[in-house]
């Protein structure tokens, strides 16, 4: 047990001088990785700028859209189509009056006749 003891405590310093040796190329790796991830963080801290320029940009345009006022000419260009007349036209009477002359009057609704002639003819 001593015997194992001693070649421990020789062979310690060999071990601790290569340790150094295989460690230098890991830490030139991980020196290479934090500068391109500071590279990166550089990048991303500029292509926020850029989207908070391109969102304010695009809120201002959304204002103004909002606010805008109508055209002068927009409230006629949507009352283009004239609304149907109320009143369907007047018809006049069919009957033919004893002079031989067409009546003058109006005819009633849904009737070819006056509402005299609508009598008359019934009869």
């Amino acid at each position: 047990m001593p015997r194992i003891a001693i070649c421990l405590f020789l062979l310690m310093p060999l071990v601790r001088a290569q340790a150094p040796a295989r460690t230098q190329p890991e830490v030139e790796r991980l020196e290479s990785l934090i500068e391109e991830l500071t590279a990166m963080k550089a990048q991303v801290a500029a292509l926020e700028g850029r989207i908070d320029t391109v969102l304010r940009g695009l809120s201002e345009q959304k204002g103004a859209l909002q606010s805008k006022p109508t055209a002068y000419n927009a409230l006629r260009n949507i009352e283009s189509d004239p609304a149907p007349d109320a009143k369907p036209p007047a018809v006049r009477c069919a009957a033919l009056t004893a002079s031989g002359k067409r009546c003058t009057r109006a005819a009633a609704d849904a009737s070819k006749y006056c509402k005299q002639h609508q009598l008359a003819h019934s009869k």
